[in-house]
């Protein structure tokens, strides 16, 4: 007999991820939901993933090991995509952890929303050290956006929501299988920030993205991660390479933008190049990258790629200051 599918297909991609991978199973396992799988999708690791990877599959079947068709954490997440089978696809970080709730709470309100997408807020937490501890709300607070590209993209304005909107991350959400694959929805191979284009696309073509203020995923920072490690010249390059992708993907659709939404995603494009080239500050060898990050951005700006204009007046006044002065 043909086994049943599963509600919920989770995605991990890793990558010599040794270190915290069994906390985050850990958490996997611990879902409320029995109905999942989790898809643990290997990047050719050399550190004790695999003998990790094996000890969760062999004591529990819904573990399922993959291999990476690719080098990059998208091509990990895609082929999870290509090999799910639940009605719901989440994507985890093989260094975060999901509350034992989130597939409960996450997976109801996407059913009672009727939408394509469905979503948790998250918190942050350094390393080794334990997330913070966040009571259950008494009552949970949830909402619905339809259409969610506008609110996403307006999502300064919306402190309400907590980070749950405030983000291009696809962690703590729920995607319907049927929508990714009926769109031809996949992650493209750019090591940081492959994530940004996805999110923007689905939130395009969806029709409702379902939110609720509960804390369920709990974000790990640590020097080892990607965005962790990042050089500024290499993150510089990877911001440039995924605002043209997002300009190019929207330039090419056949439905026009109102007027209000395309000037919000013209703003978005430009704070992901001037990100790209002044963000660097907070990393490492900033300093010594400031004049080609300069240059790169006077690049942009003559190619018609970055628009200053399109920028909150402090972000437009700084990059101003940036190009003419360098500072």
């Amino acid at each position: 007999m043909p086994v049943r599918a599963p509600t919920f297909s989770i995605v991990v991609p890793i990558r010599n991820g040794e270190r915290y991978l069994r906390q985050c199973l850990e958490s996997v396992r611990c879902q409320g939901e029995d109905d999942w799988e989790c898809l643990c999708v290997d990047g050719k690791s050399t550190d004790g993933t695999e003998k990790i990877l094996h000890s969760f599959a062999g004591a529990d079947s819904r573990f399922v090991l993959l291999e990476s068709p690719g080098p990059s954490v998208g091509c990990a997440r895609n082929g999870g995509i290509g090999r799910a089978r639940g009605r719901w696809i989440a994507f985890l970080d093989a260094d975060d952890l999901l509350d034992p709730a989130f597939l409960r709470i996450v997976g109801r309100l996407a059913q009672e929303f009727s939408a394509e997408i469905a979503g948790c807020c998250h918190s942050n937490f350094i390393g080794d050290r334990e997330p913070s501890a966040f009571a259950a709300p008494k009552k949970c607070f949830s909402v619905a956006f339809s259409p969610p590209l506008p609110a996403l993209l307006t999502a300064e304005k919306r402190s309400a929501f907590g980070n749950g909107l405030h983000n291009h991350f696809v962690w703590g959400r729920l995607f319907e299988r049927k929508f990714l694959q009926g769109n031809g929805l996949s992650f493209v191979s750019i090591p940081i920030g492959e994530d940004t284009l996805f999110t923007l696309q689905a939130f395009q073509l969806a029709k409702r993205f379902a939110l609720t203020r509960s804390v369920l995923c709990h974000h790990r920072h640590h020097r080892q991660s990607v965005m962790g490690s990042y050089r500024c010249a290499d993150y510089r390059e990877h911001c440039i390479a995924v605002a043209s992708a997002v300009r190019d993907w929207f330039c090419g659709q056949p439905v026009p933008m109102d007027d209000g939404t395309a000037q919000l995603l013209r703003r978005r494009i430009a704070k992901i190049f001037y990100e790209g080239c002044l963000r660097g500050r907070h990393g490492s060898g900033f300093w010594t990258t400031r004049s080609q990050s300069r240059q790169r951005l006077k690049e942009l700006r003559h190619s018609g790629l970055f628009d200053p204009s399109a920028l909150l007046l402090r972000h437009r006044l700084r990059s101003e200051l940036f190009l003419r002065l360098g500072l």
